[in-house]
């Protein structure tokens, strides 16, 4: 019984000292150290605002064909582009965000939408929020900026964003997140960031 239990305690020792995690202790006043910087993309879907431009957009230009097909007599004559019908919609976007607490970011981001025959960029600053876990952080976002369509008569109009939800895995170096925001950039979208 008692070889039974210096073995015991032996190989629990081996196991601890092998997947112990170094932790690093922080004394008071001593301040922690964490990168400061990120860059990020994400892909995700079209944006609340780019979907109603969308389907509208789309649902004229409908409405016109089908007003061009009965005034030329030729209905069985297709006359949408059968390449634009398989185009995906989405959005991508670029940014920058710098940290000054673990909790706290300022920075900028770049968006391109595509849905349809409607297309437009944004740059926005936004202020960031977290809060959470070590490796889990849930996060909000405000950002403001300008729109700009390409071909329109307006192509510069002022533009807001919100990410009303974000979550993150939360790593050392780099982070994966999904997010929703509204109304001028993707709905949902998914991404990673490089942190340095």
């Amino acid at each position: 019984m008692k070889k039974l239990f210096i073995a015991l305690v032996l190989m629990g020792t081996v196991f601890a000292n092998t997947f112990a995690q170094e932790y690093e202790v922080v004394e008071t006043g001593e301040e922690f150290d964490f990168n400061n910087n990120e860059v990020y993309l994400t892909v995700g879907t079209p944006s609340g605002m780019g979907l109603i431009i969308g389907m509208f957009s789309a649902a004229f230009k409908g409405i016109g064909e089908a007003f061009a097909k009965s005034a030329s007599g030729n209905s069985t004559e297709a006359t949408a582009d059968p390449a634009k019908k398989n185009e995906a919609a989405f959005t991508l976007t670029g940014g920058y965000n710098y940290y000054f607490t673990d909790k706290f970011a300022l920075g900028a981001f770049a968006s391109y939408e595509k849905f349809s025959d409607f297309d437009f960029f944004t740059t926005q600053a936004k202020i960031t929020g977290q809060y959470g876990w070590e490796h889990f952080k849930i996060y909000h976002s405000l950002s403001a900026g300008i729109m700009i369509v390409p071909g329109s008569e307006k192509a510069v109009n002022f533009m807001g964003d919100l990410t009303w939800l974000g979550l993150k895995a939360d790593f050392e170096d780099f982070t994966v997140f999904v997010e929703s925001s509204i109304p001028s950039t993707a709905l949902v979208k998914v991404g990673a960031s490089f942190k340095f």
